[in-house]
Order: structure tokens, then C-alpha cells, then sequence
């Protein structure tokens, strides 16, 4: 799977938390939107559905169970106090490779 399609992933996954009501405003995803960290704009109910969410997209999409670990993630982002959807973008291309 591509970044690009990650981030498209993303951005479906983040607009139907929208319209389920776990958001209460739509998120626009782009490479620097902050996912995890102080300028989320996610709770951290927000981004434990969201991260269910996507993972079952990306396994859906992949045509195999994937699991995104957050300890994982993290080793591609440590030197940031943030996790921005590039980063995660990433970290799913490497997964579905």
C-alpha cells in the first residue's frame, strides 16, 4: 500500500468517526495533521476508535489481518513528541509491504 493511500485511508476512516459522532467537527487529513500528541484534535477515545478503525481498513484493503502497534509507530517517530499522519502513513506502507 502507498502513503497516498494510507492518508485516503485515514481521511475515510476520521470522516465516518464524524458522522457517527465520536467527531464533532470533520478532520482534513494532509501529511503534517497531528494525530497523537498536544494539537490532535482527536481525545483519546477519538484515537482509539480511529485506530481500530483504520486497522481494519488497512486489513480489508491489504487482503491480510495488520495490526498497528503504537510501540512500533513509535520507533519511526522517537525523536518527536507528536505522531503525525505521515508517520503513521509510513509505518502502514512498511506493514502492507
Amino acid at each position: 500500500m502507498t502513503r497516498e493511500k494510507a492518508l485516503q485511508l485515514m481521511q475515510v476512516s476520521l470522516d465516518s468517526l464524524q458522522r457517527s459522532g465520536v467527531l464533532k467537527e470533520r478532520i482534513e487529513v494532509s501529511s503534517d495533521t497531528v494525530i497523537l500528541g498536544s494539537r490532535s484534535s482527536l481525545d483519546s477515545l477519538g484515537f482509539v476508535t480511529f485506530i481500530s478503525d483504520l486497522e481494519e481498513r488497512v486489513s480489508a484493503e491489504s487482503g491480510r489481518e495488520r495490526y498497528l502497534v503504537i510501540g512500533d509507530i513509535h520507533s519511526l517517530n522517537a525523536d518527536q513528541t507528536f505522531l503525525s499522519a505521515a508517520i503513521l502513513a509510513e509505518y502502514i506502507e512498511r506493514i502492507t509491504q
